[in-house]
């Protein structure tokens, strides 16, 4: 073999591993159960919100409540097609001290005109320069949308989802909640 076939090979080999070991990195990860359920960091009780005129809140303001906090974005395609369960969700189990928060990774004026056009019935705060910090203190580390964490009275984390969720699933993890 030539030493320019050697360097071809040794540069495919390179790029392979490196392309398996970027995969295993960015793969979503879907985290369910006690195994996760853990006692959040302090800095998630003060978790600057930014609502849509602007009011400045924070995460803890809401302890007390079991909180359905979903990530997502107007342009998403999935988050679009689990919009309307969530909706229905916070109609079912706000009594019950479920509170329903969305993080919109978008611009003010386009998450306005998609929650008038969807009805959503929960508050929304913009991520803004906050998404990075959101993903991880959240345990979103992939930042993939939509994405969903519940969190407990204490805001506690005891469940995790990557991706799209049906209205049962998040019945499912409600009622686990109560």
């Amino acid at each position: 073999m030539t030493r320019k076939n050697l360097l071809l090979v040794a540069i495919a080999l390179g790029s392979v591993l490196g392309g398996v070991a970027l995969y295993q990195l960015l793969q979503p990860r879907l985290f369910t159960g006690p195994a996760v359920a853990s006692q959040a960091p302090l800095e998630i009780h003060s978790i600057p919100l930014t609502d849509l005129d602007q009011r400045e809140t924070v995460l803890s303001d809401w302890q007390g409540d079991i909180l359905l906090v979903n990530f997502w974005a107007p342009w998403c395609a999935p988050c679009r097609r689990e919009i309307p369960g969530l909706v229905e969700i916070n109609n079912e189990y706000a009594a019950k001290g479920v509170r329903l928060l969305g993080i919109a990774f978008d611009g003010e004026s386009q998450v306005r005109r998609f929650a008038d056009e969807y009805s959503i019935n929960y508050p929304l705060f913009l991520a803004g320069n906050r998404a990075a910090m959101y993903n991880v203190t959240l345990g979103n580390p992939s930042g993939s949308l939509p994405y969903t964490v519940l969190l407990d009275r204490e805001l506690k984390i005891i469940f995790q989802h990557n991706g799209e969720m049906t209205l049962q699933e998040l019945r499912t993890q409600v009622e686990k909640s109560l």
